[in-house]
């Protein structure tokens, strides 16, 4: 319990003013051996099909479709009656089929009911991941490193739950979803919601305000925030409110391209964490092209994501291409209650589950709620053009991240992922015999575990769509009918490759 106070009493003396917030990006020593670099990317509500070198109809992910050819190809094995590549693609999931527990099973390799995280912060949530789990930022920083993150963090926002107190030295982003706050410029969501009102609008009494302070849920109306602005952090301090949208992408290029020159420069190894803005809705307002597809809002936002993440690969082409460990995946699969505004499931449609009326994507776990677009690029270290057919998942990124950096694993924990190093270097096709799937909001007990994957099999224990008033009307998608009555616990067994 020691290191647990030296930290809470880090974060009192910091807002005591004592400590000025993490100087940006002066990062300085030398490490003496030369360790790997590590860059993830993690893309928001990204369909399995969203990634061209999965699924053929999407031609939208150039940058990430050659990253994918020079490096690892991570996706699902699937019959070539489908048409989709002659070479055979392996199994890549997601921890979690929603947002916070699947970001804290990536940065502690450990599932929700171990980790503590079984569900989404909210805007008011006054906790976050738990103290005492350490985080992947946390064993690299005391490894030597040097740590960042750039974007959406959704594990805490108050106090000691922020990034630059989890082992990130220096933090860019938006504290949660960016749906969680009204902005001046909303972009495309179904319901669409406003702007942030005008500071001309009518006075409001001193209760009205704080009421919006501390019950910023009772502003929400229609799945929309009214009241409270989406801020925009530099490690503590916030630098716009609200946030503009249609600048966040280029905003998080160019943050992301000084890290690393900056960390390169320094001698030190160093971690950098993306948590992309993108495929959540609202999807921003990009510039449009004259080709007819570019007018369809989630191919221009995918465009823009897939120009995000060549800029960052481009960066660390010309300054550390050789030693330094791109991993690109996703979160969990799309919001189809969004209807045209969310990604592709790729031939994941989970037809038994919508016949029976219920969601076959994010939130629950059938295969279009965790099975996830993946990449892994290093040149001259990870075959050129190679796929696997290993049970992976974003479990996986930690052990394997730590032992790639030469530090230990944390102590007197156990952890659900695996280091894949070998199926990574050495050719093997060994990942997982058995992976569990949680429950994230779609039936049942929070994080509990509701199927069970083994071999080309998986046992489903509850199904049925996810609880609560649905977000969406059913008419904002007329060839979908999604009630929301709970189909009773049941045993199903299901081929993992059969729709």
């Amino acid at each position: 319990m020691a290191w647990l106070f030296i930290k809470v009493l880090w974060v009192g003396v910091s807002f005591l003013g004592c400590l000025f917030p993490f100087v940006n990006f002066h990062f300085s020593g030398e490490t003496g051996d030369q360790k790997p670099n590590f860059v993830i990317i993690l893309a928001d509500d990204m369909g399995w099909g969203d990634l061209g070198a999965n699924w053929a109809e999407t031609k939208d992910t150039a940058n990430l479709d050659k990253m994918a050819a020079e490096g690892m190809r991570r996706s699902a094995s699937w019959d070539r009656q489908f048409h989709i590549f002659a070479l055979g693609f392996v199994d890549f999931h997601a921890a979690a089929s929603t947002c916070s527990p699947s970001r804290a099973s990536l940065l502690t390799g450990r599932l929700g009911l171990r980790n503590g995280v079984t569900h989404n912060f909210a805007v008011t949530s006054v906790g976050g991941l738990p103290l005492n789990e350490t985080t992947l930022a946390e064993v690299l920083q005391q490894a030597g490193y040097v740590t960042g993150m750039i974007g959406k963090w959704h594990l805490g926002h108050h106090g000691s739950y922020h990034p630059n107190f989890r082992g990130f030295d220096y933090y860019f982003g938006i504290p949660y979803s960016h749906d969680m706050g009204c902005t001046d410029t909303p972009g495309y969501n179904h319901p669409p919601c406003p702007a942030c009102p005008q500071c001309d609008r009518p006075s409001r009494s001193w209760k009205q305000i704080l009421s919006h302070l501390w019950f910023p849920h009772r502003s929400r109306k229609g799945g929309c925030y009214t009241n409270v602005a989406l801020p925009l952090y530099e490690n503590l301090d916030i630098v716009e409110q609200p946030v503009n949208l249609s600048s966040l992408a280029h905003m998080y290029a160019e943050k992301a391209t000084q890290f690393i020159q900056h960390a390169s420069t320094s001698g030190r190894p160093f971690l950098l964490y993306v948590g992309l803005a993108h495929m959540h809705v609202p999807l921003t307002r990009t510039r449009q092209s004259a080709e007819p597809q570019d007018h369809r809002p989630y191919a221009a936002s995918l465009r823009e994501m897939d120009s995000l993440v060549g800029r960052i690969k481009d960066i660390v082409d010309r300054t550390a291409k050789e030693n330094t460990f791109v991993w690109f995946t996703g979160d969990n699969g799309p919001w189809v209650q969004k209807c045209e505004l969310a990604g592709s499931l790729g031939p994941f449609t989970g037809l038994w589950q919508v016949h029976q009326g219920g969601s076959p994507a994010k939130q629950t776990t059938w295969e279009g709620g965790h099975r996830v677009p993946a990449v892994a690029y290093w040149p001259g270290r990870i075959p050129f053009n190679v796929t696997s057919t290993a049970l992976l998942s974003v479990l996986d990124i930690f052990p394997t991240v730590v032992a790639l950096a030469g530090a230990s694993l944390p102590h007197s924990r156990r952890f659900d992922g695996l280091d894949v190093s070998e199926v990574l270097f050495g050719g093997s096709q060994t990942g997982h015999k058995v992976l569990f799937h949680p429950n994230s909001g779609a039936a049942g007990e929070y994080g509990a575990l509701q199927t069970v994957r083994l071999g080309n099999y998986k046992a489903f224990y509850i199904t049925g769509e996810r609880q609560g008033e649905s977000e969406v009307d059913s008419h904002m998608c007329p060839n979908q009918h999604l009630p929301q009555d709970l189909l009773g616990p049941m045993l199903k067994y299901q081929p993992v490759f059969s729709t």
